[in-house]
This record gives C-alpha cells, structure tokens and sequence, in this order.
C-alpha cells in the first residue's frame, strides 16, 4: 500500500524522510557500503528499495561513485518535476557528506558518458555508439537520438536508453532545464554527434543565461493574443531545477492605469510597478522569487513562486495593500512542477 505520494501533507512527508535518516543513521549506511565493498549491492537493493518508496514510490534511487567521497546515494524524481521538491527536501534532511557517503537530488554526469554500457534484456548499448542531433530553439534544445540497436529494440525502450544517455552526459537538471523535445530514430540524425558533443552544446547555452554568479538571466517575449498583445518578461531557464523549494505558485494580478496604446504600462504605472516587484521581493527573501511577469490590457501578473512550509504568501497579502491603481488579487495554487508558468519557456 502506498503510504505516501505527491499529495501528502507536508508533515506526513517529513515524517517519512525523518524515518529514511533515521534508518540510514542506524543501519542503512553500513549495510549499503558492506554491500559495494562485497560487490553484492543486490542484497540492500529491496531495502533500499523500501525505504526510499516510504517517502514516494515515484522517487527512484542509485549508487554511484562520489566525487568527494567514496560513494554518493540519489534519490531522484525520475524526470517527474512534481517531485523534486520532495527529492530536494529529503536532501536538505541528509547528514553532511563525510569520506564515504555524499548525496545528491539528481542524476549527476559522470566524467566519460561515452565509456558507458547499458545491458538490456540480452543486448549491451555502447553509450559511444550514440549519435544525436540538435537544434536550438529558443532558450532550449530540441535533441534527436540514435543507436544502431535501436533497430531490434521497442520504441519505449529507445526512449529509456536515450534519457538515461542525456542524464549520463549532462545530469538530471541540466536534461531538465535546457532540453526540450527529445526524439528517436532509427536514422542516424545529420550533422550527428556524440555525447561530449552535446554537452559542449548545453554547456554553451547554459554559459550564455547564467549570470556571473550563477543567476539566471530574463529574456523579453512579445506576442499578440486573441485578446491583444501580451508583453512578458521571464528567468531563463523557467525550471523548478533553480529553486526546487520553491513549491507553490502565486500569481499577484496588479491593474494600472497608465498604458500604452498596446495596453502596456506606461510611463505614470512602469517605475511603480518596479517599485512593487523590489518590496514583495525584499518581503519574502529567500523564501520565494519572482520568476516571471506579462502586462495585459492594464494588468500586470506577477509570477511568483514560494516555498510551502514559510509563511511567505501572509507576507505579500500584506506588502500589496498600499497599492493606489486599483485593487491587487493574489491567487496561490500548488504547483511543483512549476506549470502554471510553462506558456512562457521560450
């Protein structure tokens, strides 16, 4: 019986994590190390198992070697964004890493993808026999995958080898915030390249919308609608990867009186409207971010997203009050995976 999932109540799921550490701590740690160490890590895999599906049975877990320590444990969302939230709260929850155990809320890339061989059923996948294709749009990439064994495999399992390939080259997050559409074929794509291609390709993407200090960069987007032009403004990537805490979405609809002929704000509402993002901003702190707006017709929705547990959403109904163009709404939905904002992914 599934105990818990997506939809339970915050203290039930920190129960559930608090039990994971806590069996961690007694035993888990050492059984699971004596396990690699005896090249058996079967015998904890039912455990392990067990213990990671008590928080979610979406969650999905895996043993790798660690990069400051001799081992790392993942619990993942297994490419769900519902649940990175969860995964990271469990993360936040671990004990620091020491010179055995790290851990981690996401695949991470491991430093040659191209050496990887994946056994499926009776067939061995060479990660260096990929070939993909690429192609940017926007502030994304839409890739295409190809095997030569692709031809003897399902269509489902071609599409199992090609995102475990992209988690392997690049990371959980990184697949998450800067791929789009993912593809196979049974045709090698043209113009093909490897996996480390692909990865110099992201990692100049990423490069170019991430601040100095690691920020992410806002682009401008313009488009006219059914009911007239819509201008909109929003972080790049758009992703519950840059702040997977932040799990509620909080749209704060502000009228303005000074518009443009586009119905854009004009000169009367623009510096007040700043003034009013800076304030909410400065109120809820690293308990929230403003990820995204769009102005409409005389109304600008703010996007905002915050973490569940604080009481920032109390903050803001309050910061709103003073405003003297018309009467601010504020509509709070839960939203991990962030899909209220998806319309503005370029």
């Amino acid at each position: 019986m599934r105990l818990f999932h997506r939809d339970a109540p915050p203290d039930r799921q920190a129960t559930a994590i608090a039990g994971f550490w806590s069996w961690w701590a007694e035993e888990g740690r050492h059984a699971v190390a004596s396990a690699i160490a005896d090249r058996e890590p079967e015998r904890v895999s039912e455990e392990l198992s067990s213990a990671v599906s008590a928080i979610d049975a979406g969650l999905a877990w895996e043993l790798s070697a660690g990069t400051t320590s001799e081992h790392l444990l993942v619990v993942s969302p297994e490419g769900d964004p519902d649940l990175r939230p969860l995964a990271y709260r469990w993360l936040r929850s671990a004990p620091p890493a020491d010179a055995v155990w790290g851990y981690a809320a996401a695949r991470q890339p491991v430093p040659d993808p191209e050496a990887v061989v994946l056994g499926i059923g009776d067939a061995e996948v060479s990660f260096g026999d990929l070939r993909l294709g690429a192609r940017r749009e926007g502030t994304h990439v839409d890739v295409v995958v190809h095997h030569p064994a692709f031809a003897s495999l399902e269509e489902g399992v071609q599409r199992q080898v090609a995102f475990l390939a992209l988690d392997t080259a690049l990371g959980e997050e990184d697949v998450e915030a800067w791929v789009g559409e993912i593809q196979v074929s049974g045709d090698p794509p043209l113009e093909a390249f490897s996996l480390r291609g692909l990865r110099a390709v992201v990692r100049d993407l990423r490069e170019e919308h991430t601040g100095d200090d690691g920020s992410p960069s806002w682009v401008l987007l313009e488009a006219d609608g059914a009911d007239g032009p819509v201008l909109a403004a929003a972080q790049v990537p758009l992703s519950p990867v840059t702040a997977p805490h932040l799990d509620t979405h909080v749209a704060v609809l502000v009228p303005y009186l000074d518009q443009t002929e586009r119905g854009y704000p004009g000169p009367g509402s623009l510096e007040p409207l700043r003034s009013l993002e800076d304030h909410l901003a400065d109120r809820i702190g690293g308990s929230g971010r403003i990820v995204a707006h769009q102005s409409h017709r005389g109304m600008r929705v703010l996007h905002i997203y915050v973490d569940s547990s604080t009481p920032a959403v109390e903050q803001m109904r309050a910061a709103v009050n003073a405003w003297d163009q018309g009467r601010i709404r504020v509509q709070v939905t839960p939203d991990p995976g962030w899909h209220h904002v998806a319309h503005l992914r370029g």
